[in-house]
């Protein structure tokens, strides 16, 4: 069978144990040049480079590459340059104002920086179960409670999911199945996860 493909969806902060206010905490950090991540996508500082950046995690295949920070909040903003400001401008310029831009309404708004939700010990994500060798294995099942999982790029949307093939720390498995959202029994259902104590970059 095929791996999956075409299922993920953006992985979003679902419960918070501890917090009081309930709700998942956010950093805005400075955002690495010619990001194009999809939001809900796990990001980290960048290890490989080294440069400081927030950058899209690269394939989790090793304890070495399994490192993040937390999921983007929003989508990468495709910076000219690491950490600045990038804002959408008309070319046109006001009369008599040379240094002046004109940003029209509804252009997002950019100062170099991308949000992330965390990844810690109190927040539970949600996203879908898939399989990077066979979608037909990626059936919820109760057994997958507790156990952990790897995480993988949905080649057919660029969303992410649970990769039901990834099962040990040394192949890449970053996250712990908390409970499953849909049924069991539900090919590419729903399931909450924390990420593991030692990919959180932040912990």
């Amino acid at each position: 069978m095929a791996a999956s493909t075409g299922i993920a969806i953006p992985i979003t902060p679902r419960r918070i144990g501890t917090n009081a206010a309930g709700i998942a905490q956010v950093n805005r950090s400075a955002e690495k040049a010619t990001q194009t991540f999809l939001q809900g996508t796990p990001v980290q500082f960048d290890v490989a480079g080294a440069t400081g950046f927030i950058i899209a995690c690269p394939a989790m295949t090793s304890v070495a590459t399994a490192l993040m920070a937390g999921f983007s909040v929003e989508p990468g903003s495709n910076l000219s340059t690491s950490g600045v400001a990038k804002t959408q401008n008309l070319t046109q310029v006001p009369p008599n104002q040379p240094n002046a831009v004109i940003t029209p309404l509804g252009a997002p708004i950019n100062d170099g920086t991308v949000g992330f939700a965390v990844a810690d010990n109190t927040t539970e994500f949600i996203g879908v179960l898939g399989d990077s060798s066979n979608n037909a294995l990626a059936v919820l099942a109760q057994v997958q409670v507790g156990a952990i999982f790897g995480l993988f790029k949905d080649p057919g949307n660029s969303f992410w999911y649970v990769d039901h093939n990834v099962t040990t720390v040394a192949g890449g498995a970053c996250v712990v199945i908390t409970a499953l959202v849909d049924a069991i029994g539900k090919l590419n259902g729903r399931v909450m996860f924390k990420v593991l104590d030692a990919v959180q970059q932040l912990q």
